[in-house]
C-alpha cells in the first residue's frame, strides 16, 4: 500500500510518493532528529524542487545543532555548485565523496530512513523505514561508503588545489594582518574578505583560523618567504 504522509507508520517500510506534500513530509520527519543525520545522495536529480529540499533538509539540521553527514557521489557533483555545500560544511556538516554504489537515502538517528527511487522520473517515489534490522543494515553500509570516501574538496590524485584568491587570502593570515588591514591589502571589502576565509575554511575542512594554518602547514602550503612566525596571525 502506498501512503503520502510520514505520521501514519509506527514500524515497518511503506512505499510513498513525492507529490506535493513532499516538503511538509520531510519537515515532519526532522522532528524525529535527536543527535544526527547522514544524507546520502548518488542519483542527479531532475527536478529543481529536489535540490530546494535537500538544502532545506541540511539547513534545518544544521541550525538545530544536529551532527550532520553528507556523503555524495561523484556523478551527482558533476552536476552541482559547490558553493552551497561547503557553506555547509563551514557551519559543521561532515562531508566526503565516494565511488560505492549507493541509493539516495536520509538517516535519522539510526531509527528512521528514507530511501528514494526512481530519481529523474517524472513520478518519483521513496520508502520510508523503520524496520530495526533493516536500519542497521542501512546504517553499516552507509559508514562503510563513508570511511571508503575522500573529502569534498580532495581530487582524485588527495590534492588540495587552491586559486590565487584562497592564497592571497591564506598568506594574509599567515602574515598575521587584522582582518581591515588584510582585506586592504587585497582589495576587497572587508565582509569580502571574511567570506573568502569561510570559504579556505570549508575548503580545508577546518573550523577555525588556527586550523587553517595548522592544515595549510601540513599541506605545504604556505608562503616560505614569509617564514612560519606568522602562524600566530592564525
Amino acid at each position: 500500500m502506498e501512503h503520502k504522509r510520514f505520521g501514519r507508520l509506527a514500524t515497518g517500510i511503506v512505499r510513498f510518493s513525492q507529490d506535493g506534500h513532499w516538503d511538509q513530509d520531510v519537515q515532519q520527519l526532522l522532528r524525529f532528529a535527536r543527535r544526527e543525520a547522514v544524507v546520502a545522495v548518488s542519483n542527479p536529480a531532475n527536478s529543481v524542487d529536489h535540490l530546494r529540499l535537500g538544502q532545506v533538509v541540511v539547513d534545518d539540521l544544521l541550525s538545530a545543532g544536529k551532527q550532520v553527514r553528507l556523503l555524495y557521489s561523484p556523478d551527482y557533483l558533476e552536476l552541482r555548485d559547490r558553493r552551497p555545500l561547503l557553506r555547509h560544511s563551514s557551519r559543521g556538516a561532515q562531508i566526503r565523496v565516494t565511488d560505492n554504489d549507493f541509493h539516495n537515502a536520509l538517516i535519522i538517528d539510526r531509527r528512521v530512513a528514507v530511501l528514494w527511487s526512481g530519481a529523474g522520473a517524472d513520478q518519483p517515489y521513496a520508502y520510508l523505514v523503520r524496520e530495526p534490522a533493516l536500519l542497521r543494515a542501512l546504517h553499516q553500509f552507509a559508514l562503510l561508503s563513508w570511511q571508503s570516501g575522500h573529502g569534498l574538496s580532495e581530487p582524485a590524485g588527495g590534492r588540495i588545489v587552491l586559486d590565487d584568491t584562497a592564497r592571497a587570502v591564506l598568506n594574509t593570515l599567515n602574515l598575521g594582518l587584522i582582518d581591515e588591514a588584510a582585506a586592504r591589502r587585497l582589495g576587497v571589502s572587508l565582509r569580502t574578505y571574511r567570506r573568502h576565509i569561510a570559504d579556505l575554511m570549508a575548503r580545508l575542512e577546518v573550523r577555525s583560523r588556527f586550523q587553517i594554518g595548522v592544515r595549510a602547514a601540513q599541506l605545504g602550503m604556505l608562503d616560505d618567504s614569509s617564514g612560519t612566525h606568522g602562524m600566530s596571525g592564525f
